[in-house]
């Protein structure tokens, strides 16, 4: 029976990767390597009031977070994202980042997990 999990929604992964599980560990490879990057980045971007920057940060951050497929969460960031752009909602940024470090870390965990299913 299939591991119920609470963060992530491996669909789209098993999709992109048609099932090939060489290509899925290595996705959740990539993610383990980019999240810390952007949580990083998107704190110091705000820290810096660097908006631009927080806003292509953002962006990348969502296509890793839509690969794991964590919906809510992109949209978020998208928000985020198109927020910088046009200067808007200033006092929400720090909120989305906080809710993004949060819950990416969790999905790690549960990849982590995905990843030992697979490497069996």
């Amino acid at each position: 029976m299939a591991k119920e999990y609470h963060i992530i929604n491996l669909a789209y992964l098993k999709e992109i990767s048609n099932g090939d599980n060489k290509l899925i560990t290595d996705l959740i490879e990539l993610f383990f390597e980019q999240i810390p990057e952007y949580q990083l980045k998107m704190n110091e971007y705000f820290e810096q009031h660097d908006w631009n920057n927080l806003g292509r940060i953002a962006h990348k951050a969502k296509s890793a977070i839509l690969m794991a497929g964590m919906e809510e969460l992109a949209l978020d960031l998208k928000k985020l994202e198109q927020n910088t752009k046009d200067g808007e909602n200033i006092g929400n940024y720090k909120e989305i980042i906080v809710k993004f470090v949060n819950v990416s870390n969790a999905a790690i965990k549960e990849l982590q997990e995905v990843k030992k299913q697979y490497n069996k």
